[in-house]
């Protein structure tokens, strides 16, 4: 777990109380899922999705290949306990 990255996230999303979703208020990209810029381990700066951060925050890292998704299907969630890990290449076939 990351506590720099938890606090993050906390900052930058409000909890629904209906849905239980954690909705990210920071940066939307056009395709309507969070982001942000973090620095990786080189110290240089990148574009992130706010749910790949708040996977590996809270759940851990993520293996080379795979994605986090929502299982509620709300785009601007970042809840972990709503994420999931998939690999892109299968779900495409």
């Amino acid at each position: 777990m990351n506590l720099r990255l938890q606090q993050l996230i906390q900052n930058n999303s409000v909890q629904d109380e209906t849905s239980e979703c954690w909705l990210w208020t920071g940066q939307i990209s056009n395709s309507g899922y969070g982001r942000m810029m973090i620095k990786n381990d080189n110290n240089q700066t990148q574009m992130e999705s706010a749910q790949q951060i708040s996977y590996r925050a809270y759940i851990g890292e993520i293996t080379t290949g795979m994605l986090s998704r929502q299982t509620c299907h709300n785009r601007l969630c970042v809840n972990p306990a709503h994420l999931e890990l998939f690999d892109p290449d299968a779900w495409c076939k």
